[in-house]
């Protein structure tokens, strides 16, 4: 191992340390520390919880490795039992991500989404603007479909691809521009539907789990495409800003891309059976996914994918972050026990004690808090910490839970400022043509624009299409 290398290494390993001893100290003290009106069970919640936030946030374990010391420490301390921590891993929502993760992967071995890829960038981007725009759009369109992180990865080699072709160097704005576009289209898609990352149905699990109501695959679309839609607008105005006046030679980036194509070939049986096979199991999402349930439906989905040959499980096994999975369920085991111990309900009443008696003002704290934290840890994560608060707080100021989930589980899923937050963002970030500290400043643009935003259209179009804020 080289010096430098060595160095880094032993540097993350006693930073871990530290953070390892701080969430021993920060477990020690909220469950030793008298606190007044949580009682014993609730007490040992609110300290796994403190520790699961903390581990979360400082991102000193992965999310999964966070999820076991959280699944250990529900039951060794006195939460909730056992049988009742790990009988939450039965909820729908993990086992519709599972689904919608599986479905996920013959879309990208088939070639399917490069193809679709390819045939709407040679066809729209004529110009600098018209090929930004289509870089922008398309991942966009794709992440309604599979996770935005999936589309990142799928779309990074062609975005590159472009970049090199067009003889940008390091520091051009087209080339810092195009994976703006790619990544901001990415992430605001995602949030357009219950497929598109791990957060909405991470929020609907624990809304079914805590408030026992539910929100369909339709429904979910129709709240929330206002919302998505004005993202979308903010932020490929802010990516025109930055590539504007910006004069880039168009001709080989084409001619590349359309032998690109031309490897391709004709559409493959193995594509037209995984585009059939997608399309059902959307219609069925939509129109029968209320009724039978939208995990049934993705299991109908995946065993139509083997059925068809369009998918190996040795593919699906090296696919599908398994991990995940162990997040979800601890997360939701969380966010159970604080409510089943009563210890939600103490939070509650303390927040109530600081003289809080607006909901509006509820709701606009619980915007701010998911924009910032978001940033902080995973979006999932951000999830996990904020849901149980936010539905504990639901019933005390009169507010639907449905809209909670929909605002907390919306607004996590806009980051635009550090790597840390998503896979996407890490991405862009990665390349020589994006200074994190530059994609940081732009990203305050829609960040901020997008907060507000997302409360107008909340506060007006959701009362008129049928969900009732207060």
């Amino acid at each position: 191992m080289k010096p430098v290398a060595s160095h880094r290494a032993l540097s993350h390993y006693w930073r871990n340390l530290w953070l390892y001893a701080i969430a021993g100290v920060l477990y020690w003290a909220v469950t030793y520390i008298p606190l007044y009106g949580f009682k014993p069970n609730a007490h040992a919640a609110l300290a796994v919880f403190a520790v699961a936030a903390f581990l979360w946030i400082s991102n000193a374990l992965p999310l999964a490795i966070t999820g076991i010391v959280v699944l250990l420490l529900l039951p060794l301390s006195g939460a909730i039992s056992s049988q009742a921590t790990y009988a939450y891993f039965g909820n729908d929502a993990i086992f519709f991500v599972l689904g919608a993760f599986i479905l996920a992967s013959p879309v990208m071995r088939s070639g399917l989404s490069t193809r679709i890829a390819l045939l709407l960038i040679t066809r729209c981007g004529q110009t600098p603007m018209g090929l930004l725009l289509s870089l922008f759009c398309l991942p966009a369109f794709l992440a309604f479909f599979i996770s935005e992180h999936a589309v990142a990865a799928m779309m990074y080699p062609i975005v590159l691809e472009i970049i090199t072709a067009t003889k940008s160097k390091v520091g051009s704005r087209f080339a810092f521009a195009a994976f703006l576009a790619m990544g901001w289209g990415a992430i605001i898609g995602g949030t357009m539907t219950l497929l598109g990352g791990a957060r909405a149905p991470l929020a609907l699990g624990m809304l079914q789990s805590i408030s026992h109501m539910n929100i369909s695959f339709a429904g979910w679309t129709y709240y929330v495409y206002p919302m998505v839609l004005a993202m979308l607008a903010v932020a490929f105005l802010t990516v025109m800003l930055v590539a504007w006046g910006c004069k880039v030679n168009l001709n080989t980036a084409q001619e590349h891309l359309k032998r690109y194509q031309k490897e391709l070939g004709g559409w493959s049986r193995r594509e037209l059976l995984t585009l059939a096979v997608l399309g059902i199991t959307v219609i069925m999402w939509l129109t029968i996914g209320g009724r039978i349930g939208l995990e049934a439906v993705a299991f109908i989905g995946v065993l139509l994918a083997f059925l068809t040959g369009i998918t190996r499980w040795s593919e699906i096994e090296h696919d599908v972050q398994w991990g995940i999975f162990v997040m979800y369920g601890s997360a939701i085991a969380l966010g159970a026990a604080l409510r089943d111990t009563g210890a939600a309900h103490v939070i509650v009443e303390r927040i109530l004690s600081l003289g809080i008696t607006s909901p509006i003002t509820v709701f606009i704290i619980l915007v701010g808090l998911s924009f910032i934290l978001t940033e902080a840890m995973s979006n999932a994560a951000a999830v996990a910490v904020l849901m149980p608060i936010g539905l504990s707080l639901a019933p005390q100021f009169g507010i639907d839970p449905r809209a909670i989930t929909l605002i907390i589980a919306t607004a996590a899923g806009l980051t635009f400022l550090l790597p840390i937050s998503t896979p996407a963002m890490a991405v862009i970030t990665s390349v020589d043509y994006v200074s994190p500290a530059r994609a940081l400043r732009w990203g305050l643009v829609p960040k901020i624009i997008g907060a507000v935003l997302i409360i107008l259209i909340a506060w007006w179009y959701w009362p008129w299409a049928g969900l009732t804020l207060f």
